[in-house]
């Protein structure tokens, strides 16, 4: 077997990571002398919302391992103009990034700050209009605009209460999978998590026919709140083909987007891709 020789950044983020951070019991702890550079935080800003949405989302990342489906609230913000569906978690990370945004480095208790908030639905849907922006980050932040997806909703028979209101029950089929949905015509906002809308009232509950995404409400609120998109110069706007085979590789091999790449002896790159990991997306066409 040939040997492997890790790549120079490699080994230096590597010697980074030890350096400055060890887990002790689970806990992160930060090296006293770790500095980093504060993320920019630039916006555009479209008026207040007024319906909060609260979602429990279920999802699965890895194809191989169902047991692992992760579990978050995520929150949809709707205006009378644009609707902003998020992980709830991302309101504090964007909260730090405009608090630190002016400081030269970030160090110990800064990075702190950040390592008690996880956000693992990255995903940011914005709806404007007829016109669709999608933002994820996959180590860089990436970003695609298009078109809203021509939804064909079959109406069925069925009713059920959630969160105390009656709902009807929809299906559709998206990008390769098929949902079932229920929405409420007590609500008229012909919105819902995701990308998803277009029914005569709010969609409170979405589900695949293969139970691996489920967005299901927990709450509403009437509380405005700051409708925004993150517009700084570095988010990398690309089409939506792009988007999908980054976020692919990225989450089937995230190393390779750190320069977590080794070699053999004559050079040639070898990719080193963690065991058991076959990211399945939620859009498959």
């Amino acid at each position: 077997m040939l040997p492997i020789y890790l790549s120079v950044k490699m080994k230096y983020n590597l010697l980074l990571f030890f350096l400055f951070t060890i887990t002790l019991n689970g806990q992160k702890i930060i090296s006293p002398n770790f500095s980093i550079k504060p993320s920019p935080f630039e916006i555009i800003e479209y008026g207040k919302s007024f319906y909060n949405i609260y979602y429990k989302v279920d999802f699965l990342d890895n194809a191989l391992l169902p047991s692992s489906k992760k579990e978050i609230i995520c929150i949809l913000e709707v205006n009378d103009k644009v609707s902003k569906f998020f992980d709830n978690n991302k309101i504090r990370i964007d909260s730090l990034d405009e608090v630190y945004r002016n400081k030269n480095t970030l160090g110990q208790k800064e990075a702190g700050e950040y390592f008690k908030t996880k956000v693992l639905w990255n995903n940011v849907i914005f709806k404007n209009g007829d016109s669709l922006t999608v933002q994820d980050r996959f180590r860089y932040p990436y970003q695609y605009d298009g078109e809203q997806p021509a939804l064909n909703w079959n109406l069925e028979k069925g009713e059920k209460d959630l969160l105390g209101y009656k709902c009807k029950k929809a299906r559709v089929n998206y990008a390769g999978r098929t949902y079932f949905a229920w929405y409420t015509p007590d609500i008229p906002l012909y919105n819902g998590p995701y990308i998803f809308g277009g029914l005569p009232g709010l969609i409170l509950e979405v589900e695949d026919i293969d139970k691996k995404y489920s967005f299901i409400a927990v709450g509403i609120d009437k509380s405005p709140k700051p409708i925004y998109l993150r517009n700084e110069k570095k988010i990398l706007k690309v089409t939506r083909e792009k988007f999908k085979s980054v976020r692919k590789v990225y989450k089937e091999n995230p190393g390779a987007f750190y320069n977590g790449k080794a070699y053999n002896e004559d050079g040639s790159p070898l990719t080193i891709k963690p065991k058991n990991v076959q990211y399945e997306s939620m859009e498959l066409d």
